[in-house]
């Protein structure tokens, strides 16, 4: 339970100016599940992101250690962050229509221990909830902090999805793929230095729950300065809309999704195999082939993806063997997808390596 000198003022202002700092939105996520954490005196926090239309969601956990000092409870550095696509657990469904019903949170005894599932609300939804235990309900106090931090992150994380995402499609935007990329590219270099050593506790840790590649794919519409010539670019405009809001639909919650303005697309993906993503890609091209897009009718899609691999540090190199598939499926018919490492092995492009940067399309 918090009293009254856990739940100063300066310690939450505190806690409150280490968030609103982070301009990255996963890390951002992760810092409010670790404040939570500090706040409640908990163990472990999850919050899962439900999607409408699916029986999964996309869930993110925060655990800690908890040892004894003196008689008092103190919290180490966490242990773990992790997240993963899951169905919805039973739990979460049973309090959904409550929570959805009351806008309140849902509280569940069992055996004396209190499991409260509690609502991040939106606009106009519930966007996620939060899930955690106590040892008693949830007090007067605890309700008024949880209710303000999530009141004024809230706040601070639309504006962190105004600055990185594209006005028209609600997509990631150009600059959130820069900065995406580069990200990657750190990840896979930290990775390649810390994989020779063979007692790196988190590259077991890794290793025993499997791997997952990340691949990227440009997606960019077939003859799109056409239809905005025969059709106006408000139609053009709606061609976007809709191709994003199927790409919403194909792609997980795991998956990055980016416009760069123009009709020019790009998804990062992170999947068990080549198969997968070929059929995630597949499956996108053909929606858009068969979708009937209003007086326009029909619109395709040419792709060209490529696997992100550690020996590729350099984003221009990642990027430009994306391209290079793009552009063959562009000039070899369009409404087609092609891998990169298959054009190499084929003979139809020659590898290449880049030692410089280049400009993003």
């Amino acid at each position: 339970m918090i009293n009254k000198q856990d739940s100063g003022t300066p310690s939450l202002l505190n806690r409150l100016v280490s968030l609103t700092t982070i301009r990255d939105i996963e890390l951002f996520e992760i810092s409010l599940l670790k404040t939570l954490t500090e706040l409640l005196r908990i163990r472990q926090i999850s919050m899962y992101k439900l999607n409408p239309s699916k029986d999964t969601c996309w869930i993110s956990t925060y655990s800690t250690s908890l040892v004894q000092d003196d008689n008092k409870r103190q919290f180490s550095e966490f242990q773990e962050v992790y997240t993963s696509e899951t169905t919805v657990p039973e739990e979460i469904m049973a309090a959904q229509l409550w929570v959805n019903t009351t806008r309140k949170p849902y509280t569940y005894n069992k055996n004396n221990q209190y499991l409260i599932i509690y609502p991040i609300l939106g606009a106009h939804k519930i966007e996620s909830l939060l899930s955690f235990e106590l040892s008693h309900p949830l007090t007067e106090n605890e309700m008024l902090i949880i209710s303000s931090l999530l009141g004024i992150t809230h706040n601070f994380r639309s504006l962190l999805d105004e600055n990185q995402k594209d006005k028209l499609t609600g997509l990631l935007n150009r600059q959130t793929f820069e900065e995406s990329i580069y990200k990657i590219q750190s990840l896979l270099v930290n990775a390649a230095v810390d994989s020779d050593n063979k007692w790196d506790k988190e590259n077991k840790r890794k290793a025993k729950k499997g791997t997952e590649n990340l691949y990227l794919a440009i997606i960019d519409v077939d003859n799109f300065k056409s239809i905005n010539d025969r059709f106006g670019h408000i139609m053009g405009d709606e061609v976007l809309l809709l191709l994003s809001y199927i790409m919403k639909q194909i792609f997980r919650a795991k998956d990055l999704l980016f416009r760069f303005g123009g009709e020019e697309f790009v998804a990062i993906i992170r999947t068990q195999g080549k198969q997968e993503t070929h059929n995630v890609l597949e499956r996108l091209r053909n929606k858009i082939e068969q979708y009937r897009f209003p007086q326009i009718n029909t619109v395709t899609i040419s792709i060209g993806a490529t696997l992100i691999k550690n020996e590729h540090f350099l984003p221009a190199e990642i990027i430009s063997r994306a391209d290079q598939a793009l552009y063959h499926a562009k000039n070899h018919g369009k409404n087609q997808f092609h891998f990169y490492e298959d054009l190499v092995e084929s003979q139809h492009i020659e590898e290449t390596r880049e030692t410089g940067t280049i400009d993003f399309f």
